[in-house]
């Protein structure tokens, strides 16, 4: 994740890393009228080359790691130190999002600043060589401004590499109370240090949306064959397992190979011959169509929990 960092930040220059190059301001403008040059931000730039080469997360990581150059006082926050922690995101973050220890009357296009923040700022981490807000603020920051499914999945990736402790996350999501706080709650039931991808953060929420009984979750199976299989969720006592498609595309992670289909087919084939029948879902069923997939649950055992 750093390398990644570092690697995108070496290719972005500031004009005063260029002047000392050997570039003017004259030939800097110049250099960019030609096309040879991609101006970031103001002051900030990637030669041509280099950003045609980069995927629209890499695009947007150096235009994060521009404005960091630019506000060398301020901690990048909330989409923007998830983006940089290598979190999945749905979408990627439209502004640069800035946390400053101070108050801030300033206004740029290209960012959204959150004033008053000293001690979140002293607190911070540093990833290839810039200020990030720590895993604990960035999850809070997110479950307060972002979507619930994203703040979940955003949430799921830091306790799953172990960047959090999930204790201190439950009680801090449990404690706060305030403005944007209403899916803290939500995201305290469903979120889990078992959870490996946004889809599977998605599956879960509806799990606790609806109210069902929870599941195990990656559970091992051996089969008929002797293989030993993974089950995303699993009611055990039903031999019932709820597997998740990951054919949404999110950034950091990609859509499956047909040879991965392949394989899913195969493998759900092996699960039913030792047993166990297989409910699958897509991300555009458990989010546009969740209550299909819930009520097949219901339908094969899955009780509801008196609330």
């Amino acid at each position: 994740m750093h390398d990644r960092i570092e690697r995108i930040a070496a290719k972005v220059k500031t004009s005063q890393q260029l002047n000392l190059e050997g570039f003017s301001k004259n030939l800097i403008g110049a250099m960019c009228r030609r096309g040879e040059l991609i101006r970031l931000t103001r002051g900030v730039y990637i030669s041509a080359s280099e950003g045609r080469q980069l995927t629209p997360e890499e695009r947007c990581i150096a235009v994060t790691v521009a404005l960091a150059m630019s506000h060398r006082q301020a901690v990048l926050s909330h989409a923007s130190a998830a983006l940089m922690w290598g979190a999945p995101l749905l979408g990627l973050p439209p502004k640069v999002e800035l946390s400053l220890p101070r108050s801030n009357h300033r206004h740029h296009s290209q960012v959204k600043y959150h004033s008053c923040r000293s001690e979140v700022c002293a607190s911070a981490y540093l990833i290839g060589g810039f200020s990030v807000t720590d895993p604990l603020t960035t999850i809070l920051d997110c479950a307060r401004t972002l979507p619930v499914v994203q703040a979940l999945a955003i949430t799921d990736y830091f306790l799953h590499r172990a960047h959090v402790n999930y204790q201190d996350v439950h009680t801090q999501l449990k404690s706060t109370s305030g403005y944007g706080t209403n899916s803290f709650s939500l995201i305290a039931e469903s979120m889990s240090v078992l959870t490996e991808s946004p889809l599977e953060s998605l599956a879960m929420l509806r799990i606790v949306q609806y109210n069902l009984e929870r599941p195990r979750q990656q559970l091992e199976i051996r089969t008929h064959n002797g293989r030993v299989h993974r089950a995303d969720f699993a009611w055990e006592s039903l031999k019932l397992l709820l597997e998740v498609d990951g054919l949404h595309k999110y950034y950091g992670a990609y859509r499956p190979t047909e040879e991965q289909l392949r394989r899913d087919a195969l493998r759900q084939r092996s699960l039913e011959l030792t047993g166990w029948t297989v409910v699958r879902a897509t991300w555009d069923d458990l989010m546009n169509k969740p209550q299909v997939v819930l009520h097949r649950l219901m339908r094969s055992g899955v009780k509801r929990l008196e609330r």
